[in-house]
């Protein structure tokens, strides 16, 4: 599969560690919007959380999904190894259905258990890159929440808009990803937020959230 090269990333490469990360998830984003095949673990009435899924609404779909995210990979983005602890008590997905949502990057994947859908965790070895997956969810409540929370940069960091694009496939429909990067002035830390989500019925994932952080 070939990796996306968007002017994001082209524009990126006088921060190697951040273009780094964030060709990773361009990668991961592609394959989202582009793939033919279904999740390793998609749910269903017989699973936890799929029954319950089912009869959720979209917007308890989206709250799930925020504050998931939130709590996971905002909450932990400079410190992951943080976040890597706080999750190894819990059941990770076995290796041949995680790599769905590493593509192919070594890592691990936690399945979050929650009545309103199915959630996991991703975080890829050696990357400052931390991404929930979404089975469904609420896309006009998701993007709602995501916009307000990525143009809400801390100060002295500021926060701004670097990708708002579209693709399309007979799987998945419309995949639509926007991304902010909060900077400060004079200073190379960068944080990279984007969010990918796709409304159609039969997509095989509806949103994939993600943040790189770059010291």
């Amino acid at each position: 599969m070939m990796m996306m090269k968007p002017a994001l990333f082209q524009a990126l490469r006088a921060r190697p560690l951040l273009a780094a990360t964030a060709a990773v998830l361009a990668l991961s984003a592609q394959a989202y919007a582009q793939s033919t095949t279904k999740p390793a673990a998609p749910a269903n009435p017989s699973t936890p959380g799929g029954a319950a899924a089912s009869a959720s609404t979209p917007a308890q779909q989206a709250e799930s999904f925020a504050n998931i995210f939130a709590t996971t990979c905002a909450k932990y983005a400079s410190n992951l190894g943080a976040l890597r602890t706080k999750l190894a008590p819990l059941p990770t997905m076995p290796a041949d259905k995680a790599n769905y949502f590493l593509q192919g990057q070594p890592g691990k994947v936690w399945p979050v258990p929650d009545p309103h859908g199915s959630f996991v965790v991703a975080i890829p070895d050696g990357q400052n890159l931390c991404a929930v997956y979404a089975r469904r969810v609420g896309v006009p409540q998701t993007l709602a929440w995501f916009k307000k929370m990525a143009t809400e940069a801390p100060v002295p960091m500021v926060a701004r808009q670097v990708q708002d694009s579209k693709s399309a496939s007979p799987q998945n429909g419309t995949a639509h990803t926007i991304a902010y990067e909060w900077a400060a002035p004079d200073s190379t830390k960068r944080v990279l937020y984007s969010l990918t989500t796709s409304a159609s019925p039969t997509a095989d994932l509806q949103g994939l959230a993600s943040v790189t952080y770059a010291p």
